[in-house]
């Protein structure tokens, strides 16, 4: 403590502080840009059948895919 208080310049100090790490906080994505990435993610989610194929998607209620697929059958 005294070698810093009677040997070390001010503006060294100064630029010391300066160069000393710092947390920087991540930036919080606006809230179109959280709705896009559930959008995408939905999408990927449930994806879409292949040509020809009547396939429930992923995630679909049992009731509604009965109703829907098994009935028609």
């Amino acid at each position: 403590m005294d070698y810093i208080l009677d040997r070390v310049n001010v503006v060294t100090l100064q630029l010391m502080m300066a160069d000393m790490p710092h947390y920087v906080k991540p930036q919080q994505p606006s809230l179109m840009q959280r709705i896009k990435e559930m959008e995408e993610r939905e999408k990927k989610r449930v994806g879409t059948p292949p040509e020809g194929e009547t396939q429930a998607p992923k995630g679909m209620n049992p009731l509604e895919y009965f109703t829907r697929y098994a009935v028609k059958s």
